[in-house]
């Protein structure tokens, strides 16, 4: 089973954006499309061994740290806003 999101399989299959900048365009162009393939193969590894390690998803992950920084609890509504 391929638990592989959208994300990760675009950073794969893509994983150097800024090379599909032409020379023309500007560099900051290019360096922010290096951030986001940095970012999206970061999150890509991160899910990874999330799932490898502790059979948990980001989004999961994600919600229980919400839930640790606010001992009191959260309403769904200000879990949704976060």
């Amino acid at each position: 089973m391929n638990h592989q999101s959208a994300y990760e399989h675009d950073a794969i299959r893509h994983p150097d954006r800024e090379m599909r900048a032409h020379e023309a365009q500007h560099e900051s162009l290019r360096l922010w499309l290096r951030l986001l393939s940095c970012s999206l193969l970061i999150e890509g590894e991160i899910r990874q061994r999330l799932r490898e390690h502790f059979d948990v998803t980001l989004s999961r992950f994600d919600l229980l740290a919400q839930l640790e920084r606010h001992r009191e609890g959260l309403t769904m509504g200000e879990l949704t806003r976060r």
